[in-house]
């Protein structure tokens, strides 16, 4: 990789970590809130790994694969395409356990 290519991949990386330290995961922000929440936070805490964790964290605050793509130097195709895969898992794992409500 060229010294320009490696410079960008870099920075994508700096930009990157500098955006998560600002969307700290706070596993407390539905507590407060029974049922299907419940079951999400649980989902999102226990079954998803810490990158499609920012990522859906993110997106929820952005509103916009555009305006996330913009935040992380990316495509907003490559941002929908991730949201959507993530979006599948979460609802395949929700499915899994909708039926557990002892749990929640």
């Amino acid at each position: 990789m060229s010294n320009k290519g490696q410079d960008d991949v870099d920075g994508a990386v700096r930009d990157y970590m500098s955006i998560k330290k600002d969307y700290v995961y706070d596993p407390d922000m539905f507590s407060t809130e029974p049922g299907k929440t419940a079951r999400l936070k649980w989902i999102i805490e226990h079954k998803l790994n810490d990158v499609d964790r920012t990522l859906i964290i993110l997106y929820t605050d952005c509103q916009s694969t555009r305006k996330l793509g913009r935040r992380l130097g990316i495509s907003h195709s490559l941002v929908a395409r991730e949201i959507r895969r993530i979006r599948e898992n979460i609802l395949r794992e929700y499915e899994k356990i909708k039926d557990n409500e002892h749990l929640f």
